[in-house]
């Protein structure tokens, strides 16, 4: 009869830090959407200017909600696994989608220079620009994240999908 594989208890700390991530995640989401929801309201959209930039800020924390949420998931999956390579890799998986937030912050941050183009090529260099400062933080992330995904046997548990619609 084979042996049944050991079942080890889930590591305590790793399931306190998974919930508090979750749970702070969430939180910054909510407040992200309240955020922008705030900022709208007070806006005119008949003055002719575009949305006010406070709007990236409340994108931004959007964004840093939910991968604080997702980083959060992966601490409390990995509270039963053991071993260095698993570690590792989930180290990885955490730096991998840091740096892809700091890519989603700097790109919305940078998008708010399409608010403020009057002029095509304006509008292009705003729109070049966010893409480079997205993919200069985002490319390296997701090499390392799909690193750790291997490392750790685990899936993307958040993805994205954007669409230019040109």
């Amino acid at each position: 009869m084979a042996a049944a594989p050991v079942r080890h208890s889930p590591n305590v700390l790793f399931n306190l830090a998974g919930v508090v991530l979750i749970v702070g995640g969430i939180g910054l989401t909510l407040y992200g959407f309240a955020d922008i929801l705030r900022v709208m309201d007070g806006f005119d959209p008949f003055r002719g200017d575009g949305p006010p930039v406070a709007v990236a800020d409340g994108a931004a924390l959007i964004f840093w909600g939910i991968i604080i949420f997702t980083i959060g998931r992966y601490f409390w999956r990995g509270a039963r696994r053991r071993g260095a390579r698993d570690r590792f890799g989930r180290l990885l998986i955490i730096v991998g989608y840091l740096l892809v937030g700091a890519g989603l912050d700097a790109g919305a941050h940078a998008g708010v220079q399409l608010w403020n183009s009057r002029t095509d090529d304006g509008m292009q260099s705003a729109v070049l620009h966010a893409l480079l400062m997205f993919l200069l933080w985002a490319v390296p992330g997701g090499v390392l994240a799909t690193i750790g995904f291997r490392l750790a046997d685990e899936v993307a548990l958040a993805t994205a999908e954007a669409n230019a619609g040109l």
